[in-house]
């Protein structure tokens, strides 16, 4: 039987949670691993840095992007090997007419889908880039538009609207095997990776990192819209923004207990956690949704706000140092 089929859905709240890493702690439960998101997403990095992708027009979804960069490293810590699929062909309405004529997926669908099909017959994950969220795919239809999936609460009717799985043109099957790094040195490298991506240089060059989300939102409070997409609705927008934001910190947080935990707290915990706790504090205050919308209109408020991304931005600079001190110090402690 196939052990991700068997997976009831993907849990988090889906305005505060990445949902690559949910999808991927979802899988790895599912292997029997206990591994809880916060580690996932702090291994991946993301809980370090909240993601800004300038070119996505619509400022709810400006956080989506980059989140399995750290993939290859993913696989050593947490035990999985990684087999990216693609197509360049769109799965649109020709392609499904040709299909209802003749029975038989056009060519580039056909050997996409026979790949896919196979790994999940083996027992693999395949985790699929729909959007706006990703997804797990959890059964197989021989019509591809009814591919079962998982993904966060909520989002499984947007997804299948939007761009559901048969509309993925990426995936990445995932086979689990026995870690190939100890804990420790995984802590190691996702500390060092957490300072320099918590400091704005992350991996891929057209995303922003660090500070990048704070000072855009910030931004965005002194234009007339914060969503040109939206428009009026851009409360809504900007909520979002928050409530990634807000778990972006809480991740931090959890990812930098666990490990001082795992790994003994005689080393500057502390004050990585402290300033990222200060930030929770901070976002946090905002996100009620029904006090935020019945301000949203008032000048004096979207003042303070935009302040508050600002005080944002510099907390993630001092968290950014604060991780450096503790990448340093663990090193020293447990060798380079």
């Amino acid at each position: 039987m196939n052990v991700v089929g068997d997976l009831p859905c993907v849990d988090g709240d889906p305005n505060q949670m990445d949902s690559f890493a949910a999808c991927l702690a979802a899988v790895l439960q599912a292997w029997g691993r206990r591994v809880s998101y916060d580690w996932v997403a702090g291994m991946a990095g993301i809980a370090f840095s909240p993601v800004l992708d300038p070119g996505e027009d619509c400022t709810a979804w400006w956080m989506e992007s980059g989140s399995e960069s750290r993939l290859c490293f993913l696989g050593r810590a947490l035990g999985f090997t990684v087999d990216r699929v693609t197509r360049d062909a769109v799965w649109d309405d020709a392609a499904r007419e040709a299909y209802a004529r003749t029975g038989m997926l056009p060519g580039p669908h056909e050997a996409h889908f026979a790949r896919l099909r196979a790994a999940f017959d083996r027992g693999d994950a395949i985790i699929l880039r729909t959007w706006p969220a990703w997804s797990v795919l959890t059964g197989w239809d021989r019509d591809v538009d009814q591919l079962r999936f998982a993904t966060l609460p909520g989002f499984s009717d947007l997804v299948a609207r939007i761009w559901g799985p048969a509309r993925a043109q990426l995936a990445y099957v995932l086979t689990p095997i026995a870690p190939s790094l100890s804990v420790a040195r995984s802590v190691k490298g996702a500390l060092r990776f957490a300072a320099r991506v918590a400091g704005g240089h992350g991996p891929e060059s057209d995303l922003g990192y660090g500070a990048a989300l704070y000072t855009a939102a910030a931004a965005k409070m002194g234009e007339t819209e914060f969503c040109p997409t939206c428009h009026a609705e851009g409360d809504s927008c900007a909520h979002r923004t928050l409530m990634r934001m807000l778990g972006t910190q809480r991740s931090a947080v959890g990812l930098l207990e666990e490990a001082r935990v795992r790994m003994g707290g005689d080393l500057p915990w502390s004050q990585a956690i402290a300033h990222f706790e200060m930030m929770v504090s901070l976002t946090a205050s905002y996100c009620g949704w029904q006090p935020f919308h019945e301000r949203w209109a008032d000048d004096a408020f979207r003042s303070g706000l935009r302040e508050d991304f600002r005080t944002l931005a510099g907390l993630q600079s001092q968290a950014a140092g604060a991780l450096a001190d503790l990448a340093s110090a663990y090193e020293q402690r447990y060798g380079d």
